[in-house]
């Protein structure tokens, strides 16, 4: 590595800049009117800077940050001197003043935990109304109006100082924008035109030797690494939508082309593979030399199409300010569509002509289908698939160089609404791993079904016309008996009432709505916020005489509250992998700060020097690695540390502090962890093998609705809603991604099978792109060579595959060994696919034209079905390894109760 290779992350704009800020707001704390006018507190400037403020990756992202951060920090300096307006009509020091106080700490603690784990967005605006609260309202809780006079103006300027020194430094070196986006999607069409080149090859390959040794999965590397860049692109995509920038195009109009990625990575997954089974047998070779020029020609035009995508994407998107002609891409573009066009019908008409040959036999019960058949349909088949979501793409190429020849320059804002706030910011992503998880749904075991409610709403209704016809009879003897007054009367007048249609239907919006807050995430966030600052900040709410409040302020107990609120995470993996990258950066900080004070005293040219030389390495950790948090933590240890012998002629050595600042760290963390591993945990375990049991569920529910017409040939399959089911099932299994990378930072007493889940994952994702390879391929099926003639057959598979999903899916919700025995899916399949193959030599036996094309298809879906199986069949084998097997055959004890003792 060449020395200009070293030094490059050092002159990045984003680095220069940030290191910049630290300069301009260390030098401000140091000299000038800030430093008399702020007092004690200036040294706040820096920890805001570098906790909220700190320097994004572009101008826009900057300026959104600074409106929302100072927004949230000038709310919080507004409740808190309103607090104190009220604990000031209380006598001084009094108990009701100090309540006040406390009440409305809580309080703002409660709503920025609920804004933080509700609106992604807002995680820092939360943060640092929260920071100034606790500082407010704990450190002088008995001077009310001295804290509204003085100490508000500070914190007012406090804030604005440090986002002063961040905009202004960005201003001076970043950019207004970042081709991020862009960059991620021809970066995607790059590796799929790599992995198709690759597979291509394979396909085709006549050399046993130089065949992959993973015959289905070919590049199982680059099929995860095109996996991680389809999800990135999702969240990118939703990102760069609510960010300022300037240019000509809109980021909505590459909308289409994330979901052509998509489809084509899906292709690439179920279709482009090579065979089960080499051989170089004469009749193999005879087959795939017909295959080959069709599907290379296709292949290929496929490929150049894709790279001049890219092309086009680099061009409109990375040119804002000097606009280049399109005429040459334009041409190219239309080209590849003409050329691509034409090798689709091409190959439409090879494959028709290879189904004829195919089926060409003396004796028709002579027709041989070998492996190779199967595996060259599907192939071929998505190929075809891939030729047309490509043919899409180069539309919206079409449309997207138009716009941006015909359009201005303009600025792209977001619209405030709730679906801004709710996306989180790149930079939070970064810091926390990306642990901002959907909602999680109400608890099923303590739900009534749907089902369930409708029986109750029933069986009140059958009860209450009963009662009706009993009191009639009853009203008779009773208007005989001429009494005025019956408890009996009363309470059936009240049931009646309570079961009124009406009334049931207000029940049951109060029981959804009820249950909705009772297990609601964000509400029991905010309520651990709210409680844990509540119970540190007792001693800064105890009379001013105290030895409690004494302590709290001579050693800053607010830094603890504050340690507490910022590694407070929404499941217990992020609160740990932020305790111990927080714990070693208080510890890195104050190891350097000690040293550095013993050296610079109250020298200020030597402290700015200190912050700038130690800013080098904490910048390059906070830009350029994947645990910023360890770097951001041991610059706002710095200023304590440094500044409080600036600012106090008599203060401890700097030994002393730098052993306070860290046991103060240390408690916050602790008291963190304490509340969020026994106080309405989050296990990532739990929420993962939950998800995985919703997913398998889901997966179920797809494959029934695409064999619905096994059943009901009348009715047309909704793809509105297969669609959204995938969608769903796509969701589920990004998050347990998350959970299963954060799984790793939790402490645990039992080691966990992560790469067992890992695999999980991987399977239930490869089910999600084989349903939907089986989606478009019995799109174009012989209906009655395929379904109808052998629909007992389908049938028994249907059912086979329902129970084994079924099967796993119980085990994953209960934890719960997997039955000894399942109907076996290779046995129905096997006897399906014979039934299809002696209907198809029937039907070519019985009529002189030909099945062409469809023969293909029927074929292709044989080769998914099968692997669907493969695939399921290694489902089940890893939950019996996981949950274990409930044994009645063999004399052997299960094994339940191992299991039950560490699940």
């Amino acid at each position: 590595m060449t020395l200009q290779q070293l030094l490059l992350p050092f002159l990045s704009r984003r680095f220069i800049a940030r290191v910049l800020s630290t300069i301009l707001c260390v030098t401000l704390i140091v000299v000038g009117p800030f430093s008399k006018s702020a007092r004690q507190y200036a040294l706040f400037a820096m920890t805001v800077k570098e906790l909220v403020f700190s320097v994004q990756e572009t101008l826009a992202q900057q300026i959104e940050a600074t409106f929302l951060h100072l927004t949230g920090g000038f709310l919080g300096i507004g409740l808190s001197l309103l607090g104190h307006y009220f604990a000031s009509l209380c006598a001084v020091d009094s108990s009701a003043a100090r309540a006040i106080s406390a009440v409305f700490l809580a309080l703002i603690c409660f709503g920025a935990g609920w804004l933080k784990s509700r609106l992604p967005r807002l995680t820092l605006s939360a943060r640092i109304a929260c920071f100034v609260s606790i500082w407010l309202l704990t450190l002088k809780s008995s001077d009310h109006k001295n804290i509204i006079l003085t100490d508000g103006p500070v914190f007012v300027s406090i804030i604005i100082t440090a986002a002063s020194t961040s905009l202004v430094s960005s201003m001076l070196f970043l950019r207004w924008t970042s081709p991020q986006f862009s960059n991620d999607i021809i970066m995607a069409f790059v590796v799929l035109r790599c992995g198709l080149e690759q597979n291509i090859r394979n396909a085709f390959a006549t050399d046993i030797s130089s065949q992959p040794t993973n015959p289905r999965w070919l590049n199982n590397h680059t099929h995860d690494d095109l996996l991680k860049r389809s999800i990135t692109l999702n969240a990118v995509y939703r990102q760069a939508t609510f960010e300022l920038r300037i240019g000509r195009v809109s980021i909505k109009s590459l909308k289409p082309l994330v979901g052509i990625i998509e489809h084509l990575r899906r292709e690439l997954s179920w279709g482009i593979a090579a065979p089960r089974v080499y051989t170089n047998s004469p009749l193999d070779v005879e087959i795939m030399r017909k295959f080959q020029e069709p599907g290379e020609e296709l292949g290929q035009a496929i490929i150049d199409s894709i790279s001049i995508l890219e092309q086009l994407v680099s061009t409109s998107f990375d040119n804002h300010f000097r606009p280049l002609p399109l005429e040459a891409e334009l041409r190219s573009l239309a080209k590849a569509r003409t050329r691509l066009t034409t090798a689709l019908d091409q190959a439409r008409v090879e494959l028709n002509k290879i189904c004829d040959d195919l089926l060409r036999s003396p004796t028709h019960e002579d027709i041989q289908f070998p492996q190779k058949v199967f595996n060259l349909c599907l192939f071929m088949i998505s190929l075809l698939q891939m030729a047309q979501e490509t043919h899409r793409a180069l539309r919206v190429g079409e449309k997207v160089a138009g716009t941006y020849e015909s359009s201005p320059l303009r600025l792209w804002h977001p619209r405030f609404s709730l679906a801004w706030l709710g996306v989180s910011p790149t930079t939070i992503i970064l810091d926390e791993r990306g642990t901002f998880l959907d909602n999680e749904p109400p608890d099923a075991a303590s739900t009534l079904s749907f089902e369930e409610t409708l029986q109750g709403i029933a069986e009140r209704s059958h009860a209450l016309s009963n009662s009706n016809r009993i009191d009639t009879k009853a009203s008779i003897k009773l208007s005989q008996a001429k009494k005025t007054f019956s408890f009996t009367r009363a309470y059936k007048s009240i049931s009646s009432l309570w079961n009124h249609p009406r009334v049931i239907q207000a029940r049951l919006a109060l029981s959804r709505c009820t249950r909705s807050l009772q297990h609601s995430p964000h509400l029991r966030h905010a309520f651990k916020n709210a409680v844990g600052v509540s119970l540190l900040s007792i001693p800064g709410f105890m009379p001013a005489n105290s030895a409690g409040r004494a302590w709290f302020s001579s050693s800053y107990g607010p830094w603890m509250l504050i340690s507490y609120v910022w590694v407070l995470e929404t499941n217990t993996g992020a609160t740990w992998r932020v305790a111990y990258l927080r714990l070693s950066g208080t510890v890195l900080g104050a190891i350097y700060a000690c040293i550095a004070s013993l050296i610079c005293q109250r020298n200020p040219y030597g402290l700015v020097a200190a912050f700038a030389l130690a800013d080098l390495p904490i910048s390059w950790i906070a830009i350029y690695t994947s645990f910023p948090s360890l770097g951001v933590v041991a610059s706002i240890t710095l200023p304590p540390i440094l500044f409080t012998p600036y600012f106090h002629a008599i203060s401890p050595s700097p030994l002393r502090l730098a052993i306070l600042r860290s046991l103060l760290i240390i408690a916050g963390i602790i008291s963190a962890l304490l509340m969020n591993n026994f106080v309405f945990p989050r296990h990532c375990r739990v929420m993962f093998l939950d998800g995985a049991s919703r997913s398998v569920g889901l997966l179920s529910k797809l494959y029934m609705s695409l064999s619905r017409d096994l059943f009901h040939p009348n009715q047309l399959l909704d793809n509105r809603e297969t669609l959204k089911l995938e969608l769903g099932i796509r969701k589920l299994l990004h998050r347990m991604n998350i959970l299963v990378t954060t799984m790793n930072d939790e402490l645990s007493l039992v080691p966990k099978p992560v790469r067992k889940y890992r695999q999980i994952v991987s399977l239930l994702q490869k089910l999600l792109d084989l349903l939907t390879g089986l989606r478009k391929v019995r799109e174009h099926i012989p209906r009655k060579e395929s379904v109808t003639d052998v629909a007992p057959h389908r049938r028994e598979l249907v059912s086979c595959l329902c129970i084994s999903l079924f099967a796993s899916e119980q085990v994953f919700r209960g934890r719960q060994p997997l039955p000894q025995f399942l109907p076996s899916c290779r046995l129905a399949l096997a006897s399906l696919e014979s039934r299809i193959k002696d209907r198809i030599r029937t039907s070519e036996a019985e009529k002189q034209a030909s099945l062409g094309l469809p023969l293909i298809y029927a074929l292709a879906e044989l080769d998914v079905l099968a692997d669907l199986v493969d695939t399921l069949e290694e489902l089940l084998d890893v939950t019996r390894e996981l949950f274990g097997t409930s044994l009645w055959l063999d004399s052997t004890p299960s094994n339940t109760l191992s299991h039950e003792r560490f699940v």
